[in-house]
């Protein structure tokens, strides 16, 4: 990643492949993955119940002047992800900026450490991915001389490129390689119809899991 550098141009996936992967599960789409792409349990929706889905636009470091060029950079339908080290003491994101985004036509938000403002966030509809909550927020300007914007960045050692896909549910958040969308979304729909048509010819019966065992050498007493 490079600091101090303004990125204008990123390359984004079709929007109808934006909606495909929106209507996934996101653990179905790891699987896809080959169960790679996986951010931390500790990311996680601060908004449950909805659904983040988008192109990312990242912002490195949290400071809230490069955090704002990524949002007049981002376009409808983009997701703004913030770098932000991860750090736990102070947010680095709330709810006026997501009334703002939500106004531009932003889908939502990543941020790599906390947030606050959370009545707001959820009474917006705003999907924001976030390690946690408080009040306590940074006086800034904060660490600006290493910004960039539409930068490559890593988090929780997975590596983000501007225009990856961000998708995000209850379960947890995934980044899909923006180049493998295509195949990632045709692979967890072939596999969702597979799973549904094993499992409606099995309602009502037994899945013989007692005799695996007992054929492999467990005890049945």
């Amino acid at each position: 990643m490079s600091a101090r550098e303004i990125h204008t141009e990123i390359a984004r996936p079709a929007r109808s492949e934006i909606a495909a992967l929106s209507r996934l599960p996101v653990a179905s789409i790891v699987d896809a993955l080959g169960k790679r792409g996986t951010l931390s349990y500790c990311l996680k929706l601060q908004t449950p119940g909805l659904i983040l889905c988008g192109s990312a636009v990242t912002a490195l470091g949290p400071d809230v002047t490069v955090r704002r060029a990524a949002i007049d950079l981002a376009q409808p339908g983009d997701i703004v992800v913030v770098a932000a080290g991860g750090g736990k003491e102070r947010s680095c994101f709330g709810g006026v900026t997501a009334a703002h985004m939500h106004s531009r036509g932003i889908t939502g938000v990543l941020v790599d450490g906390m947030v606050r403002d959370v009545a707001e966030l959820r009474r917006v509809a705003f999907p924001t991915v976030a390690r946690g909550i408080t009040p306590l927020n940074y006086d800034y300007p904060a660490s600006r001389e290493q910004g960039a914007v539409n930068v490559p960045v890593d988090i929780d050692g997975v590596h983000i490129t501007p225009g990856d896909v961000v998708v995000a549910d209850d379960d947890g958040t995934v980044i899909v390689p923006r180049d493998q969308v295509t195949a990632v979304i045709a692979t967890t729909q072939a596999a969702q119809a597979a799973e549904a048509e094993k499992w409606w010819g099995r309602r009502g019966q037994s899945l013989g899991a007692v005799q695996q065992l007992t054929d492999s050498g467990y005890t049945i007493i």
